[in-house]
């Protein structure tokens, strides 16, 4: 009877022991698992508006892209975009997906879109449309102005289908040896150097009105003066209203009738 309790007792110490083990092995495994937490990924949803009088090139597309704006020596930073190509109405939906890892407290973001064919802009907002990329509010709505195609642009204005050189920003001056250039076609286009990138961005302007779209650029590195200055003109471009012509200088002006941006016709 005693041999008989004993083995009784050595099994139950043995199944004991193995749920132990069981159980030890079980808390590994799910410490080792990892655990599932939040998705990063994060989707902002709207939708774009433009008039539909105007006809578009089957070709034609619309990209949408959230830019972190915030002051940096590189500028505007892309942190996705979508494209949509199909633009037969006057209102195309989207939806951006975004990494929120990616989004930096205290940083200033923007959605920004244009309809395109190829090299061609058709359409670009020319408003800023600010978002909290962690609390969204959505459905988000863009408006698009129509870019003007037509040459009557540059008939009523002496800055059509000419490059200028930058002489002064702000009434600080330029570094000397920086050539920044502005140069407006007279379909609207605008191409030049920011003494750093190549950049690129639309311009409406009339016989004394003059304002531009938001600028698009290359990514190259330069020094830091240089990178300064850049941004200093790309945020002057960003603010000119209109514009004169003086002793042949062109004087870009803010809204409040205030010198901005000097230039020389580039000969």
């Amino acid at each position: 009877m005693r041999r008989v309790r004993t083995g009784w007792i050595s099994i139950m110490g043995a199944a004991v022991a193995g749920i132990a083990v069981l159980a030890g092995s079980a808390l590994f495994l799910t410490a080792s698992l990892p655990t599932s937490g939040v998705a990063a990924e994060k989707t902002i949803h709207g939708d774009v508006v433009y008039q539909v009088k105007v006809a578009l090139p089957p070709e034609a597309d619309l990209h949408v892209q959230l830019a972190d704006i915030s002051p940096t020596d590189a500028g505007a930073r892309i942190l996705a975009e979508t494209r949509v190509s199909s633009v037969e109405n006057g209102r195309i939906p989207f939806s951006l997906d975004f990494d929120s890892k990616d989004i930096v407290a205290g940083h200033t973001y923007v959605l920004q879109a244009r309809i395109a064919a190829g090299d061609t802009l058709w359409f670009v907002n020319d408003q800023q449309y600010r978002i909290d990329p962690q609390d969204p509010q959505q459905p988000v709505s863009i408006n698009l102005v129509v870019v003007r195609k037509d040459a009557d642009l540059a008939s009523d204005s002496p800055i059509g289908g000419s490059t200028w050189l930058v002489e002064d920003i702000y009434g600080a001056g330029v570094v000397d040896d920086a050539q920044t250039t502005l140069t407006i076609g007279e379909d609207g286009e605008v191409s030049g150097s920011s003494g750093c990138n190549r950049y690129f961005t639309k311009a409406s302007f009339s016989a004394d009105t003059l304002s531009f779209a938001e600028v698009g650029s290359t990514y190259m590195q330069c020094p830091p003066a240089l990178m300064n200055q850049e941004s200093k003109f790309f945020d002057a471009l960003g603010k000119a209203r209109a514009y004169r012509v003086d002793m042949g200088k062109l004087l870009l002006l803010d809204a409040d009738g205030k010198e901005i941006l000097r230039l020389t016709q580039n000969s």
